[in-house]
Formats: structure tokens, C-alpha cells, sequence
């Protein structure tokens, strides 16, 4: 307590001090043995002054002179008392001030513990609490304590939304990421932004406020956003709270609690959420689909993990056991985890553990004397037994019931597994390919580029455009040339068809240019560098217009530019001419393998697999 406080205490206790000699004295029970004194409020009547000296007179502690009943009504007697006067204990000292204590009642003076005759105080002694006055100039002390800490809050609570606030807005500055992710790392980012597209919402979580997993646990989905966050993938966004921030002692943001605030995608991949989500998502799923064996690797350990929740919860809610005990989970984990490596399914697996769970407990309901935690010590060991009994015979699959819930990175995981299965051919024909033609390229690199292919192959016009003629000659203000004979070109509608036709490179162009503006792009192509393709310009971007397969396809190609709109066309052209030429066979079976891969990407959907049709009931 500082001395300004202290002097205004002073100053308090002062005042009232002066205020009570005013008033007129009265002592009881005589002024030879002065133990109360009566003090009165100005402008209280004698027949108000008579009534309380009759309310406090007494002979000896501990028994009043006249009940209050003998004075009038009680609620009266006491409202009057409580007005006009209040009573100093003159021997019980407030240990503060030094002052008497005061009360306004009988009552007052009864909860002190001293009304007795063997233990009310004749000479001045301290007394356990203050007096009213000090009482009061504390709780004074404590309402300005507590204003300056409500202030002092409010400051602070500014102060850390502001640099919270900014923190999330520094985000936008974030480089693009430029480290790798792992596959449990991109395979929860694809899942996020599924989540995202189905709510149609730019932001996902909090994580806190979900009732499934992303993976395998609470902890593990912290732990990858976390990553995502450290690498730049996502970003925190609003609305957040001030405590889901932690900050360093100057009240600036030192980090986040993961699971407190929602999330986005990072600011440096794209300001339309839409284009950066599908962006994300395609290298998230092209990056995934390289890394099958460790994609793989991830779904057993999702399958693995579902499965001891499923028997765990399967001792508890079905059989009121206790749980498989904590010594044995890793055990239960790891015999899952090898017989999903020898070919079981999660269905099997559900089935086996039911098996072995019902024998458990049909074991222990014949066995009496068991600890607590042996049916379900015996589950696990039932099911390494079981699982090996089941290697070679048929085993029923079994529907998960709704009390598990899947990890939501599975649904994905399943369609990524799907997608490889049904594309899988096709790229490996494609990329054959792709490599077979730009191995071809390089055997060409040294010919005279279009005229020696245009002699060998009969393909093309002995004369050679170089790509600024060409573009001249494509406007008509160059001089009229030789009609070039037709073409065989693969074209890609936006419904997804794929078709090879035969026309002139000016019908081709007409063709393409028609769903726009009547112009066309040329997109020039690295893989290989002898296909070039046309896109016609200022197409409307309506869905309707949209083509993802042709887009796919440029991507497969080397160009990422996309998303393209409306009929695009693949066409051939020299080692160094830009005049559009025949596909050839080769070039025509990459672009119809392309086409499989794409159409396959674009056509896999979201989808949940239980991995069974059989319920246990």
C-alpha cells in the first residue's frame, strides 16, 4: 500500500472520528462501567431516542434489560434502531485504527462471540476484525484495485488483438513454400481442401470444434498442421480469439495453438480461393500418386488404428469391459498392422476382432475371480490367434459401426489408391512414349529441322516458317502461299470427348477459335517439343466452357498454366518450324494415353469405402 493510500485511509477514518463526537454519547450499562456507548444521528426525535436506549440498556453482558417484543413490532423496533443510532463496543478495540468497534444491533453484537458474561471483555482488548469504517476504506482499497486491473486487462487485451491481428495479417507476406511435403503431410492437406470445397469455404477447422480426425489421432493432425503451417502451406485465419494466440512477456504473438483457430490455404498460392485450392489440390494428388508405396504404407496404419479403436470400444459399449489395457494397445496395433500387410482388409479385420472378443468374454463370464482388465488382456491375445486361424480360410467382412468414426484422410486416400489403379496403365504407356519422342528429338537435333522431316516423311511443305512468318502468314498480309494439305490433329471438347480429324490448319484454328472470340492461342509445349496446341481466346469461363481434361492433359504435357475453356486442338510441328503438321502414330498414341490418364484424374470423385457388406448385429 502506497502513502497515498495510507494518507487517504487517514483521512477517512478522521472524518468519521469527527463525525462521532458530534454525536451525543450515551453509556451503558452506567458511566462508572462504561462498556457501550450509544451514539445518535442528528434530528432523531426523543421518543426514536427513548425507544433505543431502551433496545440497548443492560444490567450484565449477556442479557438484555426488555425483549424487543416488549418494545413493538420487530421489523419496526429494528428498521428505527438501525436509523437512529449505532452502539461503540468500547472494550473491543479494531486492530487497525485503534478505534471501538461498532454495531447497529443486537444481533451485530451477538455474532462478535463476546455476548456472554464470562467472556465480554471489561478491558480493552483487540477484536478478530476491523471496524466498518476500515472495512469500508478497504473495499474502497479493493473496487480501485480492481477498476485498475479491468483497465489494465482491457489495455492488454487491445493491445494483444491488435499484434494478434497483425501476426495473421503478416501471413500474407509469407514467401510461396518451397519444401517438399511428406505423404501423410500432402495426403492431410488434399483432405483439407476436399473439406473446404464441400462446404464451399476458404477455411477449415478449428480443430477442436470437429468431431472426427484427420488421421490417425487428435495429436498426430496437430502435429501435421503444424508442419503445414512451419512450411508455409496454410495459414491461420479469422475469426480467432485473443487466448488462442500465446505471446512473449511485451504481449507480441509468439505463436498459435493449432487446434484453437481455423485455418486457409497460404496467402502465396493464389488470392482466388477456388483456383489456389484446385491448383494445391492437383500437386497435393500428382505428388501422392508418386509416392504410392508410402501412401500405402499410410493407409495400413490408418486401417491399423480404426481397428483398435473398434475393439477397444467394442469391450467397452458392448460388454462393459475395460478397456485393452495400455501395455497391450501397441501389441493390438502391431497384430493388425501385420495382417493388413498379409492381405486382410479393414472388414476382415473387424470381423476377426469381434470373433475374438465374444470368446474373450465368453471366457471370462466362465472364469470367476478374474482381475479387472483380463477379458480384455485376453481379446488381444485371442486376436493374433485368430488372425493366424484365418490366414488361408474365408473370412466375413464386417460393416464398421457408427460409433467409429473413419479418419477423414482415408476417404481420400481410397480414391488416390483408385485413381492410380485405373490410371496407372495409361501413364506408364504415356510417359513411354513421351520419353520415345523426345529420345527421337534429340537423334533430329543436327537435321535440318523441318526439311528433313518434311522430306523423309512427306508431312509437311518443303518450305520451312519460322515462327514470326508464320504468324504473318496467319493474318493474311503476307503474300498468298501454296493451301497446305490437310492435317490429322487430336481435338478435346469440353465434355471430355477425344477425336482425331483431318482438315486444313486454317479449319483447325476455325474450329477451336469459333467457342471464343474467333482467335486462337498457340501453346507451346517442352514434353514433347514437336506438339503444339491450340485454345481459342476470350472463351466466357462458365462451367459449361470448362475443359479439365484438356487441361490435364497440357499439364501432363509440361504446361501448368491452365485452367483452359473450350475445344482444344494437339497438332504436330518441325524441330524448328511452327507450321502445324500431321500427328504421327506415335505422337497420336501419347495424346490418346494422355487422354485416358487425364480423364481418369477428372473423373475420380470423393468417396466413403467401409471395406464390408456383413454387420455382426
Amino acid at each position: 500500500m502506497g502513502k497515498r493510500q495510507r494518507r487517504r485511509q487517514r483521512q477517512q477514518r478522521n472524518r468519521l472520528k469527527q463525525q462521532q463526537k458530534a454525536q451525543r454519547r450515551h453509556l451503558l450499562p452506567s458511566a462508572q462501567r462504561p462498556l457501550l456507548e450509544v451514539c445518535f444521528e442528528d434530528g432523531v426525535s426523543e421518543d426514536h431516542e427513548a425507544l433505543c436506549l431502551a433496545y440497548w440498556e443492560f444490567d450484565e453482558p449477556g442479557a438484555w434489560t426488555r425483549k424487543v417484543a416488549e418494545l413493538g413490532s420487530s421489523s419496526m423496533v429494528l428498521r428505527i434502531v438501525k436509523a437512529s443510532c449505532h452502539a461503540n463496543v468500547l472494550t473491543l478495540m479494531c486492530p487497525q485504527c485503534a478505534d471501538p468497534i461498532t454495531v447497529k444491533s443486537r444481533s451485530d453484537l451477538a455474532n462478535t462471540g463476546l455476548w456472554r458474561p464470562d467472556v465480554f471483555p471489561t478491558a480493552e482488548q483487540r477484536a478478530k476484525v476491523p471496524c466498518d469504517a476500515c472495512r469500508e476504506v478497504a473495499a474502497d482499497a479493493r473496487r480501485a484495485a480492481e477498476q485498475r486491473a479491468q483497465e489494465e486487462h482491457r489495455k492488454r487485451s487491445e493491445r494483444r488483438a491488435a499484434n494478434a491481428s497483425a501476426w495473421v495479417a503478416d501471413h500474407r507476406g509469407h514467401s510461396f513454400p518451397d519444401e517438399p511435403l511428406s505423404a501423410q503431410e500432402a495426403l492431410t492437406l488434399l483432405t483439407v481442401i476436399d473439406i473446404m470445397d464441400r462446404k464451399d469455404s476458404e477455411s477449415f477447422g478449428p480443430l477442436n470444434k470437429a468431431d472426427y480426425f484427420l488421421g490417425a489421432s487428435h495429436s498426430t493432425d496437430v502435429e501435421t498442421l503444424k508442419n503445414l503451417h512451419q512450411q508455409r502451406w496454410i495459414a491461420p485465419t479469422l475469426p480467432a480469439a485473443v487466448d488462442d494466440f500465446a505471446y512473449m512477456d511485451d504481449d507480441t504473438v509468439r505463436g498459435v495453438y493449432v487446434e484453437r483457430v481455423p485455418w486457409r490455404l497460404a496467402h502465396a498460392l493464389g488470392d482466388e480461393a477456388p483456383q489456389a485450392r484446385r491448383e494445391t489440390a492437383d500437386e497435393m494428388q500428382l505428388l501422392l500418386l508418386d509416392s504410392m508405396d508410402e501412401l500405402k504404407e499410410t493407409g495400413q496404419e490408418l486401417d491399423a488404428v480404426t481397428a483398435v479403436m473398434y475393439l477397444d470400444n467394442l469391450l467397452m459399449r458392448k460388454y462393459s469391459e475395460e478397456p485393452v489395457p495400455e501395455h497391450r494397445m501397441q501389441e493390438a496395433y502391431d497384430t493388425f498392422r501385420d495382417a493388413l500387410r498379409g492381405g486382410f482388409t479393414l472388414g476382415q479385420l473387424l470381423a476377426v476382432a469381434w470373433s475374438a472378443t465374444a470368446s474373450s468374454v465368453a471366457w471370462g463370464q466362465r472364469t470367476p475371480g478374474l482381475r479387472p482388465g483380463s477379458v480384455s488382456s485376453a481379446a488381444v491375445t485371442n486376436l493374433g490367434r485368430r488372425l493366424g486361424y484365418a490366414s488361408d480360410r474365408p473370412v466375413p467382412v464386417y460393416d464398421l459401426p457408427n460409433w467409429v468414426t473413419l479418419p477423414a484422410t482415408r476417404a481420400t486416400l481410397l480414391r488416390l489408391l483408385e485413381q492410380h489403379r485405373a490410371e496407372s496403365e495409361a501413364l506408364h504407356r504415356f510417359r513411354s512414349l513421351q520419353q520415345r519422342i523426345g529420345s527421337r528429338q534429340l537423334e533430329a537435333l543436327e537435321l535440318d529441322g523441318d526439311l528433313a522431316e518434311a522430306a523423309d516423311s512427306g508431312r509437311a511443305t518443303t518450305e520451312s516458317l519460322s515462327f514470326p512468318d508464320f504468324l504473318v502468314d496467319s493474318r493474311g498480309d503476307g503474300p498468298v502461299r501454296k493451301p497446305l494439305p490437310p492435317l490429322t490433329y487430336a481435338l478435346v471438347t469440353p465434355d471430355g470427348s477425344f477425336e482425331f480429324r483431318t482438315e486444313s490448319a486454317k479449319g483447325m484454328r476455325e474450329r477451336v477459335g469459333a467457342a471464343g472470340a474467333g482467335l486462337v492461342d498457340r501453346i507451346v509445349l517442352d514434353e514433347p517439343a514437336t506438339v503444339h496446341a491450340y485454345v481459342a481466346e476470350l472463351v466466357p469461363a462458365r462451367s459449361k466452357n470448362a475443359n479439365p481434361v484438356a487441361s490435364e492433359m497440357l499439364r501432363l504435357l509440361g504446361c501448368h498454366c491452365g485452367p483452359f475453356f473450350g475445344p482444344i486442338s494437339f497438332f504436330a510441328v518441325g524441330q524448328r518450324g511452327y507450321e502445324p503438321s500431321s500427328l504421327d502414330e506415335d505422337q497420336q498414341e501419347m495424346l490418346y494415353a494422355a487422354h485416358e490418364v487425364a480423364h481418369a484424374r477428372k473423373a475420380a470423385s470423393p468417396g466413403d469405402v467401409s471395406g464390408g457388406a456383413l454387420s455382426p448385429g
